[in-house]
């Protein structure tokens, strides 16, 4: 996998101007592979310009955007940014030439609010945030687009493919500073990291994989966490970054973003049960969606660990992004790993209101 050279700020304020007459300055935002940018005008008012790879050409509009159509036409009431269309009313642009693989321009508007992520978040908030991904998922399940079709490291369908990048990582699958930056008391599952995510890996190749077949998919967006969440402390205010999103399984949209809310042990499920309770109540969870919830829940851990290391040594510049969480995920996945799958499932259920025996 080879790293794409960065747009810089200069070419992001050229690419404003020439192609939606923008004239602004450019501050990089931090990010995982694409280049975004918050550009501000001498009038104050901001927007986000987000420069990526371009997939196949022939396609009336790329995945990304189509959703942001749909979801403007499907839900206007969903606080999503909107498309800014180019000078020639495009809405997105497709730039070729110099060095590199094509680039794909898209400029939308600017989102204002507190991270969910740097929020005082309670209960109440994390049901409101399991309730307002259930609304987009709602939202979403009539979008029907060739790009939807795609996969990437986060795909947890193809939680697999991650064993070559295990195999890549030094020692226990510890990188130094990841190493360092572990709390003094012992938080590695027990027996070592490698072995405990070398487990998880084939758990889902036994137990996960061959149900995942007969699992109905729709758009997702795979990415809801509090980086990608504005609040304004009782609900959503802004869902960000469409960049993951792809058909999948709803269950596993759930577990995705549960896996963000997951607490100190030993009540590591504990908080994360709001949001699945919050979800449930706006669009109903099968219990068969709930057992898949539990087993994304630790898959999602698992390649945090696994993909934020490897993208680290593939791309040194950004590492301390890119390794900012790891520690605290090798703690949940301890944690996780002294439930049962069957307890974990259970316990979504009683969360949902689900008998013992539904």
């Amino acid at each position: 996998m080879l790293a794409v050279p960065r747009v810089t700020p200069e070419q992001a304020e050229e690419i404003a101007l020439r192609y939606y007459g923008v004239s602004a300055s450019a501050e990089r935002l931090a990010a995982e592979h694409d280049d975004a940018f918050r550009l501000t005008t001498t009038a104050g008012r901001s927007r986000l310009l987000k420069v990526s790879v371009a997939g196949a050409a022939g396609e009336p509009v790329s995945f990304q955007t189509a959703v942001l159509l749909h979801l403007a036409a499907a839900a206007p009431h969903l606080p999503v940014q909107r498309v800014t269309p180019a000078l020639d009313g495009a809405p997105e642009v497709r730039m070729t030439g110099g060095e590199g693989p094509a680039r794909l321009a898209k400029m939308t508007t600017w989102l204002d609010g507190e991270p969910l992520g740097r929020a005082a978040v309670g209960a109440g908030l994390r049901r409101e945030t399991g309730a307002t991904l259930a609304r987009l998922n709602l939202a979403l399940r009539g979008l029907r687009h060739p790009g939807a079709r795609r996969t990437h490291l986060w795909d947890l369908q193809n939680f697999s493919a991650l064993r070559p990048l295990l195999d890549e990582l030094p020692g226990d699958a510890l990188l130094p500073e990841v190493s360092r930056a572990l709390p003094a008391v012992a938080v590695v599952p027990a027996g070592g990291l490698r072995a405990a995510l070398a487990d998880c890996l084939d758990r889902f190749d036994r137990h996960v994989r061959p149900r995942l077949a007969h699992t109905p998919v729709q758009v997702i967006h795979t990415d809801f966490h509090g980086d990608n969440l504005l609040t304004d402390g009782s609900r959503i205010t802004g869902i960000l970054d469409f960049g993951d999103a792809l058909a999948g399984p709803v269950a596993m949209d759930v577990g995705v973003a549960a896996c963000y809310q997951l607490g100190a042990p030993p009540d590591v499920l504990t908080p994360a049960l709001d949001l699945v309770a919050g979800y449930h109540a706006a669009d109903p969870l099968r219990p068969a969606d709930l057992t898949l919830a539990a087993e994304f829940i630790v898959a999602r851990v698992a390649a945090r660990i696994i993909v934020s290391q490897a993208n680290a040594l593939r791309e040194p510049a950004n590492r301390a992004y890119l390794l900012r969480r790891t520690p605290q995920a090798i703690g949940h996945l301890a944690a996780l790993r002294l439930l049962s799958p069957d307890d974990a499932a259970r316990t979504l259920r009683a969360a949902c209101g689900m008998s013992r025996r539904t």
